[in-house]
């Protein structure tokens, strides 16, 4: 089973995010005191934006948007949890694609390294991660078995930064979970010979960590 961390170095500015447009989220899984684990369901709703000339990046709330080319090239490959991007004012979809986790890993284990931690939420327990600026990812699970084998792109369990579930809904931020994409999303990012974005391997088991730029 081959895993890597997809890293996206490239975020846009201004551009929120999470409930702040009128995205739809499920809170049945979700901790009642901080929102972490808030699952979205239904588009992923911006307000309308200049395109960057990335193919793949960020929100400033962590999700993964890409070009639609890049996310076709993807579909093409047999990857098909992208998501439409909706324009919250008209409705209209936008001339991006959202990639979409689809399932949940279970928490990594002692020995990941590349990780620190700073006040997770009292009552979860699971936000507050945070990666070591220059340090490499290092994910590190005892066995990864069944339902996990068949995904193209899984969310940690672990949410990286800082929940705040407020009131209204729309002013709550979720710390998002990194992404671990499959050996067939690893060669097609690797193909599209992307400078900011890299692929860091997953341990499992007595795996062997390595770092391995697209570009």
């Amino acid at each position: 089973m081959d895993l890597s961390v997809l890293v996206v170095r490239r975020q846009l500015t201004k551009v929120f995010g999470g409930p702040h447009h009128g995205t739809e989220f499920s809170m049945e899984r979700a901790c009642p005191r901080c929102g972490t684990g808030a699952e979205q369901v239904g588009p992923l709703r911006l307000n309308r934006f200049s395109l960057p000339t990335a193919a793949i990046f960020l929100t400033l709330d962590h999700e993964v948007l890409m070009r639609l080319t890049l996310g076709e090239t993807l579909r093409a490959s047999g990857v098909t949890c992208l998501g439409d991007v909706i324009d919250a004012r008209s409705g209209d979809r936008l001339d991006v694609l959202q990639l979409r986790s689809e399932a949940t890993l279970p928490p990594f284990a002692p020995q990941t390294t590349g990780v620190t931690r700073e006040r997770p939420c009292p009552t979860c327990a699971r936000d507050g991660h945070y990666g070591i600026p220059h340090v490499k990812y290092g994910l590190q699970y005892d066995t990864l078995e069944g339902a996990w084998q068949s995904k193209n792109v899984l969310a940690t369990y672990e949410r990286f930064g800082t929940s705040v579930l407020r009131q209204p809904f729309r002013d709550s931020v979720f710390a998002a979970p990194l992404f671990v994409v499959s050996r067939r999303v690893a060669a097609a990012l690797r193909a599209a010979n992307l400078e900011y974005v890299e692929l860091h391997s997953v341990d499992i088991a007595r795996g062997n960590r390595h770092e391995d730029s697209v570009g």
